[in-house]
């Protein structure tokens, strides 16, 4: 019993400062400053023209991008998923369903969601597309290839 005693004392201690704790009033946050605008998304000027880039290779396939360059801006983009012989994928084959028994990704819908992005952004680096990441990294790195070859 005696060492029992101090045992609960030490918890009833804890407790009450936890008690205490929880019923404290929280400080005022304090005034929120603003925050800097955002940097533009791209800065950087390009050559008029038409520009292709190619992500990396992968085991059935990459991707590929075709980028076209009005009065220094990027006016469209068009990205296509390419099989390891270099012929463009059947796109409805690509809807997001069962083919073969495998689910394969909405790459018809993603790849125009993702090229309207960059151009809205002007940029390459966009959010990437949960269920086609690999693909949209792919046709990042293709768009940013395509850049480089644009840039002044």
């Amino acid at each position: 019993m005696k060492r029992s005693l101090p045992m609960i004392l030490v918890i009833l201690l804890v407790f009450s400062i936890g008690a205490c704790a929880a019923n404290r009033t929280p400080e005022p946050s304090p005034t929120p400053t603003p925050s800097p605008s955002p940097a533009p998304a791209n800065n950087v000027t390009y050559k008029d023209g038409t520009y292709t880039g190619e992500g990396d290779k992968r085991q059935y396939g990459y991707e590929n991008a075709t980028v076209v360059i009005t009065n220094g801006k990027i006016e469209t983009i068009t990205l296509r998923r390419l099989e390891n012989d270099g012929k463009e994928v059947n796109y409805d084959d690509w809807t997001g369903k069962e083919v073969n028994g495998k689910v394969r990704p909405n790459l018809k819908k993603y790849r125009t969601d993702l090229a309207d992005q960059m151009v809205e952004k002007q940029t390459y680096n966009v959010d990437i597309i949960s269920g086609a990441t690999d693909s949209s990294k792919g046709w990042q790195l293709a768009v940013q290839r395509a850049l480089e070859k644009a840039k002044k």
